[in-house]
């Protein structure tokens, strides 16, 4: 390392470069990987879509005829094509690819303290205060849930506040699902009866991202309470008591599917978890209600199954409910790719009013990378939104 502390270059071949960090660690980066991510003025930058360099117009076994690296951690390249290059050192080690791939996101798995205290706020205090609104979007992200309480209880009111997230995902049940008892309605939602703990609409190749349910009215004189689980914590059980159940549940396309005649036939097949790329759990979709038969070898159904079997007893277990009475401006945002949501059975005097809508996933994480910008904050650790997309 030399006398500044700053990375220096320590070989540098026909194949790449390798660099050695202040703390001791190396990095290796492939010229063909460094020229690719050139963002000088002339190459352009792909994250705004201006981009002018492509990969196809350049050479595989492009070499680097030098390279150094400044004192101020800049590594400088000249190509054997004549291009230059330079890269900052902070860049080049936020991108190193050479350790195990990571997504930044560490959710806080589900315990008794958290559904003995489940995370809330004032709706009035996060819908007008944007550094409350961006510590609500991390509490999404880090427990996938948070309850507000205090919002007007009047129809209408949650779309421009979930538009502060990003564009409403529209669906066959439309923009804004109001949830009324009325047996006429295709969905169960609107029904009496109870809901086991799921997550919506699995059968779809992009399932409602983050969920968003408002209370306008309640006269229920018995039941009706609203139930919140884990998915994650669930899945971590499975994956501790049984690896190999686990493991096929990860492995294997669950088939799920939603058919209403001359509506629609949605399918689609993705696997009950979804792992990160360092293993990590980054999505669930559990819904058996709407399962389609299953096609995997026949060697592996009985261990799936098995896992399978475990999952949805874990999600009827009622230790490991939070329970909340949705009352007129109560509000529950939470990840559907995350957590299980349902409702005990219920006894109507009146009329009960929710009204449903969804917001994609990736713009609650382009939220909590926009706002912290915009209030000066840092951004902490990146996080991706892979969740249960496959």
């Amino acid at each position: 390392m030399n006398d500044a502390g700053t990375p220096e270059i320590i070989t540098r071949d026909t194949s790449g470069i390798t660099i050695a960090w202040p703390d001791g660690m190396r990095s290796r980066f492939h010229n063909i990987w460094l020229r690719d991510n050139c963002r000088c003025a002339h190459c352009g930058t792909p994250e705004t879509g201006r981009r002018r360099s492509r990969l196809s117009g350049m050479a595989l076994d492009i070499t680097a005829v030098d390279g150094a690296m400044s004192r101020d951690g800049t590594l400088s390249i000249r190509w054997s094509d004549d291009h230059r290059s330079t890269f900052a050192s902070d860049w080049l080690r936020a991108h190193a690819y050479d350790t195990a791939p990571a997504d930044g996101f560490n959710p806080r798995l589900w315990d008794d303290t958290v559904r003995a205290a489940a995370p809330s706020r004032d709706f009035a205090e996060v819908d007008g205060d944007p550094a409350a609104f961006l510590d609500m979007l991390r509490c999404v992200r880090d427990y996938g849930l948070c309850l507000l309480h205090g919002a007007p209880a009047e129809g209408g009111k949650l779309e421009p506040f979930a538009l502060k997230i990003g564009p409403l995902q529209e669906s066959n049940f439309g923009r804004v699902q109001d949830l009324v008892i009325d047996a006429t309605k295709q969905s169960v939602a609107n029904r009496t009866v109870a809901l086991k703990p799921h997550t919506d609409e699995p059968y779809r190749a992009s399932p409602p991202g983050i969920v968003l349910f408002h209370c306008i009215e309640t006269d229920a004189t018995g039941g009706g309470t609203s139930l919140f689980m884990d998915g994650f914590e669930l899945a971590s059980r499975v994956r501790a008591e049984d690896p190999a159940g686990f493991a096929a549940l990860a492995r294997h396309p669950q088939r799920f599917r939603r058919h209403f005649a001359d509506d629609v036939d949605l399918q689609a097949a993705f696997p009950v978890i979804a792992l990160g790329p360092g293993g990590d759990i980054a999505g669930v979709r559990i819904n058996d209600r709407v399962a389609a038969p299953l096609a995997i070898p026949p060697d592996d159904v009985e261990v799936y199954y098995r896992g399978l079997h475990r999952l949805l007893r874990l999600a009827e277990d009622e230790s490991l409910m939070l329970r909340r009475t949705l009352r007129p401006g109560d509000v529950a945002i939470f990840d559907n790719h995350r957590i299980l949501h349902g409702r005990s059975e219920l006894t109507l005097n009146g009329r009960r009013w929710l009204q449903w809508l969804g917001v994609d996933r990736g713009d609650l994480f382009s939220r909590l990378r926009i706002l912290p910008d915009r209030l000066g904050q840092p951004r902490g650790a990146d996080s991706h939104a892979r969740g249960a997309y496959g």
